[in-house]
C-alpha cells in the first residue's frame, strides 16, 4: 500500500465507508480531528501520537474512556491514531544517547506483563504518576513559607520606625518652612491673641480651641530644627 494510502485523510475515508453506528463515525470524525490538532499544534519531534496519549486526548474530549481504545472493538479508533503517528514520521530527536539512555528502558519491567492491554493501562498509570511526582517536586520548590517569630508588639513598633522615617523624609521649601515656622510662633500668635496650649493646640483669648491638640507638636516634629 502506497504511503498516499496511509494517509490519515485516506484511512479515515476507508473506515467511514464500512457500515458503522452513527455515533461511531461521529467519535471517528472528532478523533481524526483532535489527531489533526495535535499535528498543527508542535513541532514533529514533540507531537505525540502514542495510543497511551491520544487516548487520553479523546477521554478529556468526551469520546470514551481511554483504556477502550486498546479493546477488540475499538481497534478502528486505533488504527487511525497509528494513521497518524506515521504519517508524522519518526520523533525520535535525541542528541545524546547516553543521558537519554536510561528514559528508554524507564518502564521495561512492565514487558513482563503478557495481556498488551494491561501493560498498556499499567504505563499509562505509572506515566501519570511520574507526572504527579514532577508537579508536586515543582511546587514544592517554588513555595517559601516565612515564619515571623517576632513578638507582637515589635510589629506595631517597626510600623511606627517606618511611619516616623517616611514623615523626616519630608522635604520642604524655604517658603513652606517658613510658614510651618510662623504657624506655631508664640510671638507671630500672641499679635492674634493666640497662644500653644499644653498639648500642643492653638487657643485664643477666649481659651477656646483655634487648632486642635496636637497641631503644634505636630508641626514641630515635620521641621527639621525644633522651634
Amino acid at each position: 500500500m502506497s504511503a498516499l494510502n496511509n494517509h490519515p485523510d485516506e484511512v479515515l475515508k476507508r473506515l467511514l465507508d464500512k457500515p458503522l453506528r452513527a455515533d461511531k463515525a461521529e467519535k471517528l470524525r472528532r478523533l481524526h480531528s483532535l489527531c489533526g490538532k495535535e499535528f498543527e499544534r508542535h513541532s514533529s519531534g514533540a507531537r505525540d501520537f502514542s495510543l497511551a496519549n491520544m487516548s487520553k486526548v479523546a477521554e478529556s474530549a468526551g469520546l470514551f474512556r481511554a483504556r477502550t481504545i486498546y479493546n477488540a472493538q475499538s481497534v478502528d479508533y486505533a488504527n487511525l491514531v497509528k494513521a497518524w503517528e506515521a504519517h508524522n514520521g519518526p520523533t525520535n530527536t535525541r542528541k545524546n544517547n547516553k543521558v537519554d539512555e536510561p528514559l528508554k528502558d524507564k518502564y521495561d519491567f512492565l514487558a513482563k506483563i503478557e495481556d498488551q492491554a494491561l501493560r498498556s493501562l499499567c504505563r499509562i498509570a505509572f506515566s501519570e504518576r511520574d507526572k504527579l511526582k514532577a508537579e508536586l517536586n515543582l511546587l514544592k520548590s517554588q513555595t517559601v513559607v516565612t515564619v515571623d517569630m517576632r513578638p507582637i508588639g515589635m510589629h506595631t513598633s517597626t510600623s511606627s520606625v517606618t511611619a516616623d522615617s517616611n514623615v523626616k523624609a519630608i522635604e520642604l521649601s524655604d517658603s513652606e518652612h517658613k510658614a510651618l515656622i510662623a504657624a506655631i510662633d508664640p510671638t507671630s500668635l500672641a499679635r492674634k491673641g493666640w497662644s500653644i496650649g499644653e498639648a500642643g493646640e492653638i487657643i485664643d483669648e477666649r481659651r477656646r480651641f483655634v487648632f486642635n491638640p496636637g497641631f503644634a507638636t505636630g508641626i514641630a516634629k515635620l521641621l527639621p530644627k525644633k522651634v
